[in-house]
Order: C-alpha cells, then structure tokens, then sequence
C-alpha cells in the first residue's frame, strides 16, 4: 500500500531534523505521529496539564486535516502522561474535541523526552480516500 506526507517532517526544538513524519496516509487510514505541546512557531508550550493539552489537541486536530481527516474520523488514540494526577483535567479538556462514539484510546504514565512536557497523543484516523475532504493533501 503506497504512503503518502500528509504532514510535515519532524523537527525538535532547537529547530534540528527529527527523523519522522507528523502524519502518514496509507489508504483509508491517517496515521498521526506522537504529538507535543507545540505552538505554530514549533516551540514547546510550557504550563500546567490545561496548556499543554489544548496545544496537543488544536495540534492533532491540524495535523489531522492535512491528512484529509476531521476529529470525527478519529478511531484510536494513545496517550502519555507524567503525571497520574493530571488524568482529570487532560480527559475534560480531551473530551470536549471529540463527539460521540469517542475513538478508543490507551492512555499510561510515562517519562516523556523533552523536559516539561506533561503529554503527548497519537492517533489513528479512519477516512475513505473518496471521502476526503477537499482542500488537504492524501
């Protein structure tokens, strides 16, 4: 099955190349590398848990559309946490971008790389190639 760059290659933050690509096309399926805290200059977003995870979502969400998805065709998500006592907060503000059914997601507290960084998520889309949207690469 041919791949597609559906988003842009990775970078890390002191702006060298980081060796993977933020979004992959293959089919009917969008695949969405691990995302950080990062505004649109790719600096991370520093702050409490509500910070970091709406820069993760409005980051996903963008990502998603230059795979030609949409929230809604979203079917699998994992995410990472540091801290287990930020759980709450990171699922009301995670929640509020997704309608029903909610996509299946994994979720473990885990030592991220970059310091400070309190998540991360991947994902998985599904959207039929002739369903794409208009306006997005795939």
């Amino acid at each position: 099955m041919p791949r597609h760059l559906a988003g842009v290659t990775g970078s890390m933050p002191d702006g060298s190349q980081n060796p993977i690509s933020t979004a992959i096309r293959a089919g009917d399926f969008g695949f969405i590398s691990g995302l950080m805290p990062k505004d649109d200059d790719g600096q991370l977003v520093t702050g409490d848990i509500t910070h970091q995870t709406e820069a993760v979502m409005k980051r996903l969400q963008a990502t998603g559309e230059r795979a030609g998805c949409r929230m809604e065709d979203v079917v699998k998500c994992t995410v990472w946490l540091t801290h287990p006592e930020d759980f709450a907060e990171f699922n009301r503000i995670y929640a509020s971008y997704f309608s029903e059914p909610l996509p299946a997601r994994s979720a473990v507290r885990a030592d991220l790389l970059l310091p400070g960084v309190r998540v991360e998520i991947e994902a998985t889309c599904h959207k039929p190639r002739s369903r794409v949207y208009p306006n997005t690469h795939g």
